[in-house]
């Protein structure tokens, strides 16, 4: 069978959904707030899919997108609301993660006769009737790829361009330890001959606009290295969005530039937010896991990547966050004396 295909009871999970999906006539799907490449990668992809056997699929999306992935094929046709006189076969949640973290989306949720929750995060507890939660998975376009794969109907190069953004995101350019010997033979038949992965990559990693510019610099210049460089941090509040005119999606991936600094154990970016919480983006080089201590304060994600939301203000967030970033670090590895 494929590389690293997780087992049994996951391939009866994937004949599972594939039923209910060639099936269904009228689905939609959601995703996490503020989407990334796998959440919208994953969403349009179904969409496109789905249109192309005449089902009618609606992407819920409620957010600006960032416009590193905002050209994708259908993202103009994303919705922030479901008709009101129309029933829906079946639902799809896209790495929805907690419900607590959807808020008042998982209202929608119950729109459908059925739910499938389709995610990679570590830890997540199956929000749908159906689940394909598989934490081996690069990403959830992954996870959806095998289903789609299942199906046996050749997939059309706007849908199969949607899961390649989606997997590239989210392995970093393949640059992750989650880029499996899987993902790349998935990547492999995406690719297919038509297409063109430089395009792909310059519209998302070498396009950008001025705002986005201006708001990395304000991070890099505030950065911060504490516990002899262990910690880099760095903050932006809603005074510098309101003088610059940037949008909250201009400051995505700032945190990468902290990230890379040498010497450097964990990552922090703060951001004040217009609900008057603090969002904390976390990473790690690699020793530390920051899902653990994100999930002190209520968020998740992945050992090296992880997010939390916060109240407060941005100083109390600060300290509260770096102490227990130091409280861990200062902790002996195991085997030391």
């Amino acid at each position: 069978m494929n590389v690293s295909w997780p087992g049994a009871d996951y391939d009866r999970q994937v004949e599972l959904i594939c039923d209910q999906l060639m099936n269904a006539q009228n689905l939609f799907c959601i995703a996490h707030p503020f989407s990334d490449g796998d959440a919208l990668g994953s969403q349009l992809a179904l969409y496109h899919f789905c249109r192309s056997l005449g089902k009618n699929c609606i992407c819920l999306s409620f957010d600006p997108l960032p416009d590193q992935i905002s050209w994708l094929s259908g993202s103009d046709q994303c919705q922030n609301d479901l008709p009101a006189e129309m029933q829906f076969d079946l639902a799809f949640l896209m790495e929805t993660t907690e419900a607590r973290r959807m808020g008042d989306r998982i209202s929608y949720f119950p729109r459908a006769k059925t739910r499938v929750h389709l995610d990679h995060h570590v830890g997540v507890v199956g929000l749908g009737n159906i689940n394909l939660l598989d934490e081996g998975a690069s990403s959830t376009c992954e996870i959806l790829y095998n289903i789609l794969e299942r199906t046996g109907i050749k997939l059309s190069l706007e849908c199969r361009e949607a899961l390649y953004v989606g997997i590239m995101t989210d392995t970093g350019n393949f640059r992750y330890n989650n880029s499996t010997p899987r993902s790349h033979e998935i990547i492999a038949r995406l690719i297919d001959n038509d297409l063109v992965v430089d395009d792909i990559y310059k519209k998302v990693y070498e396009q950008t606009n001025y705002n986005r510019v201006v708001m990395h610099g304000i991070v890099m210049a505030r950065t911060r290295r504490l516990l002899n460089g262990k910690i880099v941090a760095s903050w932006l509040t809603l005074e510098d969005f309101a003088r610059t005119g940037a949008a909250e999606v201009d400051a995505d991936g700032a945190i990468r530039h902290l990230s890379c600094i040498t010497g450097n154990e964990v990552a922090l970016l703060f951001k004040e937010g217009e609900d008057g919480k603090i969002k904390v983006s976390f990473r790690s080089t690699g020793n530390v896991d920051v899902m653990e201590i994100s999930r002190q304060f209520n968020g998740g994600g992945h050992r090296l990547a992880s997010g939390a939301q916060l109240d407060g203000s941005i100083e109390e967030v600060m300290d509260r966050v770096i102490s227990s970033v130091s409280a861990v670090l200062e902790k002996p590895l195991q085997g030391d004396r």
